[in-house]
C-alpha cells in the first residue's frame, strides 16, 4: 500500500465536538490504532455543497456509517458526522514548541494537528 491509500486526518474534532481533543500529549503516534470519522458539510446557506474533513479519535470509539442525523448549524450549514471504522497512523502530527509554532503559525497549525492514516478498509468517495 502506498501513500495513495492514506488520508490526511485532523487529530482534534470528533462527533462529541468539533474542538474535542481525545489524545494524551504526544499522541497519536506512528503505528497507533485510531477511529476514523468524516465531518461533512453538505449545504451552505441552503445551497448544496460538499466539504469533507477527516478526524481521528481513540479506537474504542470506532463505528461505521452515520453517527447522528444531519443537522443545521446556527451559521446555516448542514453538517453530519460519519464513522469509517479504524486505521493506523503512518505519519504522526508534528510536536513543536510554542516558539517554533509562532514562527509560522498557519503552517504550524496544519502540521501540529494533522496526521496521515491508512484506513483498514477503503473509504468510499461518495459516502
Amino acid at each position: 500500500m502506498g501513500e495513495s491509500n492514506t488520508i490526511t486526518a485532523q487529530t482534534t474534532g470528533s462527533p462529541t465536538g468539533v474542538w474535542d481533543d481525545p489524545w494524551p500529549k504526544g499522541h497519536p503516534v506512528e503505528g497507533e490504532r485510531v477511529a476514523i470519522f468524516a465531518f461533512d458539510i453538505t449545504a451552505v446557506d441552503g445551497s448544496s455543497s460538499r466539504i469533507r474533513t477527516y478526524h481521528v479519535s481513540t479506537p474504542d470509539r470506532a463505528c461505521d456509517g452515520p453517527v447522528a442525523p444531519p443537522h443545521t448549524t446556527p451559521q446555516g450549514d448542514t453538517v453530519r458526522w460519519l464513522g469509517f471504522g479504524t486505521g493506523t497512523v503512518v505519519r504522526s502530527a508534528e510536536h513543536m514548541s510554542g516558539e517554533q509554532a509562532l514562527m509560522a503559525p498557519d503552517e504550524s497549525a496544519e502540521a501540529m494537528f494533522r496526521c496521515q492514516v491508512r484506513p483498514d478498509n477503503p473509504i468510499p468517495s461518495g459516502s
